[in-house]
């Protein structure tokens, strides 16, 4: 009886559909149609880089939080609302929810090759609703999901609250213990940002982000309603200062105790 073998056009189709029930978790539920899907995972498979805008939330003092909590139940269970209402968002912008940290998350977008203009055009909006979104996740925390922490804890230090670091550039997604996760320079470039983050509430981008939106904060980015001032700030790789990029926008610095949002548990980004 003959033996079927397997060729190289059936095993990289068997390897394209493995990757895709990888990727189904961490994707933006049109992500099929938004990108094209055969080039996405012929770079994943191969080991090919990947254009990535990567942000890191970090919940500053979430272990004083906890610590705090009357009740751990009802801590756990707001913590568990909000990420989900992170996942929904980022993925609801186009992004790629990687994981959850325990006190912060790593989420990402893509830009896939293309024409110089094309490609231009994709890097600029990406660049924007990045920015947006990182902006959007502040305000339900702090607006929404402080609530519920806050009725629920015996005292609340002024430094709980969520900052955000954001970096670009090329970006790898590995197989680690049967999950994909993205490595490379900008999931550094984001985490080191979110450190030098000074204060809860602050979203810091690194240099090849930045500058981009610094350059074009009066142009294109006019309608996001940012302002993005570059600054130096030591890093534990840079003692001496490094260059960093603060947004602030539009309405920042209002009081979020009297602001509009009734509660955490069923707050959305994209509300």
């Amino acid at each position: 009886m003959a033996t079927t073998r397997s060729t190289p056009t059936s095993q990289r189709d068997r390897d394209r559909a493995r990757v895709a029930r990888l990727l189904k978790s961490h994707a933006p539920p049109d992500w099929e149609q938004r990108f094209r899907k055969k080039d996405l995972l012929d770079r994943v498979i191969d080991g090919e880089p990947i254009q990535m805008f990567v942000m890191a939330a970090d919940i500053r003092e979430s272990t004083t939080l906890m610590k705090e909590a009357v009740r751990f139940e009802r801590f756990a269970l707001v913590m568990d609302k909000f990420v989900t209402s992170v996942r929904r968002g980022i993925r609801s912008s186009g992004g790629w929810f990687d994981k959850f940290t325990g006190d912060g998350s790593l989420a990402y977008w893509i830009v896939q090759p293309a024409p110089p203009d094309e490609y231009e055009e994709r890097f600029v909006q990406t660049t924007g609703d990045v920015a947006h979104t990182a902006h959007s996740l502040i305000e339900l925390f702090h607006r929404r999901v402080l609530e519920d922490f806050r009725s629920n804890s015996r005292n609340l230090s002024a430094g709980v609250g969520l900052a955000m670091g954001l970096d670009a550039g090329p970006g790898y997604l590995v197989k680690i213990a049967d999950e994909l996760t993205i490595v490379g320079s900008p999931v550094v470039g984001a985490v080191r940002m979110v450190t030098a983050a000074a204060l809860p509430q602050e979203i810091v981008a690194n240099v090849y982000l930045g500058e981009r939106l610094r350059d074009e904060q009066a142009g294109i980015y006019e309608a996001l309603g940012v302002t993005v001032s570059r600054e130096l700030r030591p890093t534990k790789e840079y003692p001496k200062g490094q260059e960093v990029y603060s947004l602030s926008f539009d309405g920042d610095g209002e009081d979020p105790v009297s602001a509009d949002g009734s509660s955490a548990e069923t707050g959305s980004p994209t509300d």
